[in-house]
Parts: structure tokens; sequence; C-alpha cells
């Protein structure tokens, strides 16, 4: 579901339930907001549309903000982010999940920090999904254009190969951590080794 008011060409409030179909086709004249509905779903999760941030912002003056309210489902929970860009003030960010008792907030205690967590939940940033799941008007080549090691990257988020990452630099380290306890030990050995060493001498000084 999709809802947004004051948000490019659209100053009075809409409301969109994609659960009443399956396949939509957006067809209107230039200018009719046929990109903005595109647009409100970036802005809402990452924060990216086309122009700057501050254009969002519907030019009617009466219009004192945008907002944009995306819900959707994601690995059998159900989300709501919310973004709104007050005219003149900083952006408000507001992540939340669907449980029995009603929509229970992920909102961080900065923006920053929502941003990211909003990210790690879908395992994906701006440039990934642009790239792989929302082809921008005439960027239908973006993923082409990228160099190697870019494309690797972004086929990487896509299916999920940064968790090997993770395993390998959590593995790397607790190799680090046994090796030291090895060192440590053999250490310890070798002190076990020079005081075995003595045994004769010390029973002969004793007798």
């Amino acid at each position: 579901r999709l809802r947004f008011s004051g948000f490019r060409s659209y100053g009075d409030p809409v409301e969109l339930d994609f659960e009443t179909f399956a396949l939509a086709c957006i067809s209107g004249p230039n200018g009719a907001g046929k990109s903005s509905l595109l647009d409100a779903i970036t802005w809402s999760l990452f924060g990216e549309a086309r122009g700057k941030s501050s254009e969002v912002i519907n030019l009617n003056a009466d219009v004192k903000a945008a907002e944009v309210a995306l819900t959707f489902q994601h690995e059998s929970n159900t989300y709501r982010v919310q973004r709104t860009l007050p005219r003149n003030k900083g952006t408000v960010l507001e992540f939340q999940v669907k449980g029995e008792d009603g929509w229970r907030p992920l909102t961080e205690k900065t923006t920053r920090d929502t941003q990211a967590r909003i990210e790690g939940t879908l395992r994906l940033d701006y440039e990934t999904f642009v790239n792989a799941s929302f082809f921008l008007q005439g960027k239908a080549d973006q993923f082409t254009q990228q160099s190697a090691t870019k494309r690797k990257e972004v086929l990487s988020n896509i299916l999920g190969l940064e968790a090997w990452e993770e395993y390998k630099t959590r593995t790397a380290e607790k190799r680090k951590a046994i090796e030291r306890e090895v060192d440590e030990i053999d250490g310890r050995i070798a002190e076990i080794d020079a005081e075995l060493s003595e045994e004769e001498t010390r029973k002969a000084r004793l007798a």
C-alpha cells in the first residue's frame, strides 16, 4: 500500500492498494505524475528521487510537507516506512513492523541509523535497487554500463553473498584468536619442558 501527499505533482492525499491488482500499466500525458508514483516508492525506502531532495515537496504554497508511507511484505513480515519532509526542515523517518498488537516501532535514534536498519532489513540499497528491480527512465542499461567491480558488488547484494564475506571475517577473527591461544599454550609447554629438563640436576642437588 502506498500513501502520499504533498509529493511532487500530488498536492492532495493519494492512496494506492497494490493488493487489488497483479499487474499495472501507468499511462498518461507528460506531467500527469506517472514518474512521481514511482519516485514515491524510492523516496520512501531510500530517500532518493529525481532531482534534489527539497524538490519532492509540491510547489503549492499551502503544502507544508511532502509525506510518503509505503507498507509492504518482506519475508513473512509486514513493514511500514514513512518519510516526511516539512518545508525548510529536516527529514523525519519512521520504520515499523506489524505485530499481533499493531505496529511496533523499529525507528532508531537518528535518520541515518533508521535508514541503515531499513536497508539491512531489505538487504538492499538504492544503487542495487535501481540496477536490479527498478529501472530508471532512460537508464535501463545502467547495470551493463557499470564497471566489472560494481557489477560484482550489485550481484553480490542481490544474491546475498555479502553474508559470506561476514562469515569470512568472523572465521579469520576466530582463527587469529585460536592462534594466539595456541601460541600461549606453546609458550607454557616450553616453560614446563625447561623445568623438566632440570629434573636430574635438581635431584642431584637435593641428594
